[in-house]
């Protein structure tokens, strides 16, 4: 139960941290239709590329440093393919991507990774 409501907290917040979504990206209500999709292969439903970069930078300072952008987009495209691969929110190799372990502070820190590339960065797969 205890991890249940973690990973609940954990969405939350990742979800929080995404940002308001902008108004003429979807349809109007009343007609059916699905969100408009960027041609960018990998571009989730939170922004794409600039706002993994950005909101990684942001919440993760401490990984984030001395990373290039195109680094820290390596890492994440890497995260949304294991995800993808073994169809679980975190992997061993993840952690070991970002010096993490499995404490539990390290472990709430990768699911965090792993929400934001979700909703950022993978797209459908």
């Amino acid at each position: 139960m205890r991890k249940r409501l973690i990973f609940i907290g954990v969405a939350i917040a990742s979800l929080a941290a995404c940002g308001p979504v902008e108004s003429t990206e979807f349809s109007p209500v009343n007609t059916v239709s699905t969100p408009s999709v960027s041609t960018n292969p990998g571009i989730g439903i939170g922004g794409g590329t600039p706002t993994y970069v950005r909101q990684f930078r942001q919440q993760f300072p401490g990984l984030a440093e001395g990373k290039t952008d195109e680094q820290i987009l390596s890492d994440g495209e890497a995260d949304c393919s294991d995800m993808a691969t073994t169809r679980k929110i975190t992997t061993p190799s993840m952690a070991k991507r970002y010096g993490l372990s499995d404490s539990t502070a390290d472990q709430f820190t990768l699911h965090n990774i792993a929400l934001l590339a979700t909703f950022t960065l993978c797209g459908i797969r």
